[in-house]
């Protein structure tokens, strides 16, 4: 392995992590619950096909389902970034917002260099594949303000703030023999959320105003484990004609039990006079720091059935459930409800081989999803319901083929709720592939 070239994916490494650690968050009213707004786990390459628990590629980063770094064939360096516009409606007003910054940063490294099988004229059964991933888990932030008219007081307006989020740094391990790989994820969870409630009387004269603070912090670990099993439909023909491409029935699965995590947080509630004579008092003041307590986090687990046509035709479905319902926080508990995930899709390569035309060696990608929130409005559960368009545009870097994955996400959530939300999120992440770490040099 080159020195140099370590160095530099180190230093990008570190460079991410702290730029994904400061990522500025959403105007979103729907992260005032649980822990926010879920982020998506999949990264670019895989949500533009709507697929995850079995699809697979050997040099693309799958953290959803460990079991696929089993099939990894070249070093993986992958960055995601995105840009986001929200629109949020409510029976009389709406507002735009734009968002955006990094989503994930993420190494994949085959502990067994397939070169060295081919130097050594090895045909092996089996394979290794590692990966370490750094991205966020929720987000939180929301600034939101109502004014309400009651007769004989006036206006009185509800301020609501949240900020914060939390994070998961994971590494992934996998393994495969024959057409069955196995794999596991384990890592860190972390953050610290922020939420203020301030109720003002702006038309009385020397009025009082309340303001509730929350604030905690989580940490604790995580895990979940996977399998894939290729069941290949085309054994004769692949006997018959040596450079057959395979088709295949690829199953996969993944999940993971309840966790439990740690949680520190401070209550902070204060009545205040103002007075526009003399400087405000604090008349009131409930204080309680450095609360310690105990979290939840629930039963997930999802699968996927995908047939793959010789790389050509892909496509299938995809189905993920989280049971919310036993989620836990001694600091702030939501009731949250059980969620799932349902989603079609697929993926078309005229020739990834073609030497005549870049467009024909292009992924082109689709996938529709609807998918139901762990959060609720009284008895009405938050849902979301969209579709992916994306491209996979490969390019040459250091004389190895890497990959541009761009992904256009239409959406809309909240559509029976009291605010809704229509948005549109472009997705771009850079796939850097080298074959060259853990080669056996051999000199004459």
């Amino acid at each position: 392995m080159n020195n140099k070239k370590a160095i530099f994916l180190s230093i990008i490494f570190i460079f991410g992590a702290l730029m994904a650690i400061a990522q500025p968050k959403d105007n979103s009213p729907y992260s005032r619950y649980g822990l926010g707004d879920p982020v998506d786990n999949n990264f670019v390459y895989f949500r533009t096909t709507g697929l995850s628990g079995a699809f697979y590629n050997p040099y693309q980063i799958n953290v959803v389902n460990p079991a696929s770094n089993g099939y990894l064939r070249a070093t993986v360096f992958d960055v995601g970034i995105y840009s986001k516009y929200a629109n949020l409606k409510t029976n009389s007003n709406s507002s735009g917002i734009y968002s955006g910054n990094l989503e994930y940063i993420s190494l994949g490294i085959p502990l067994i260099n397939p070169i060295n099988d081919l130097l050594e004229k090895k045909v092996r059964k089996y394979d290794i594949g590692l990966t370490f991933t750094l991205m966020p888990n929720s987000n939180v932030g929301y600034n939101i303000s109502s004014d309400e008219e009651k007769k004989g007081i006036g206006t009185i307006r509800r301020e609501y703030k949240g900020s914060g989020g939390t994070y998961k740094f994971m590494t992934g391990l996998g393994g495969r023999y024959n057409n069955f790989s196995f794999g596991f994820n384990v890592g860190y969870f972390f953050g610290k959320i922020n939420y203020d409630r301030d109720i003002f009387f702006p038309e009385l004269n020397n009025p009082y105003s309340n303001n509730y603070h929350t604030d905690f912090s989580v940490n604790g670990f995580l895990y979940n484990i996977g399998t894939i099993y290729n069941f290949v439909l085309n054994k004769k023909e692949l006997k018959e004609k040596e450079n057959a491409g395979i088709r295949k029935l690829i199953f996969g699965v993944y999940g993971n039990t309840k966790m439990g995590f740690n949680t520190n947080g401070t209550v902070f509630n204060t009545t205040t006079i103002y007075d526009i004579n003399s400087p405000s008092t604090t008349l009131d003041t409930v204080y309680q720091d450095d609360i310690d307590g105990n979290g939840t986090l629930p039963v997930n687990f999802g699968g996927s059935i995908v047939y793959n046509n010789k790389n050509k035709y892909i496509f299938g479905v995809d189905f993920s459930k989280s049971f919310w319902s036993q989620y836990t926080n001694d600091i702030k508990n939501d009731d949250l409800k059980d969620s799932y995930k349902i989603s079609f899709g697929g993926q078309y390569t005229p020739d990834e081989n073609s030497y005549t035309s870049y467009f024909k060696r292009v992924n082109y990608g689709i996938g529709i999803y609807y998918q139901t929130d762990p959060r609720s409005e009284g008895e009405n559960q938050f849902e979301e319901k969209g579709i992916h368009l994306g491209m996979g545009l490969p390019f040459i870097f250091k004389r190895k083929i890497s990959r541009i994955n761009l992904d256009l996400n239409f959406g809309n959530r909240g559509s029976n709720l009291s605010i809704s939300e229509n948005f549109v999120k472009f997705s771009l992440s850079v796939t850097f592939n080298d074959t060259e770490w853990f080669v056996k040099r051999k000199y004459y």
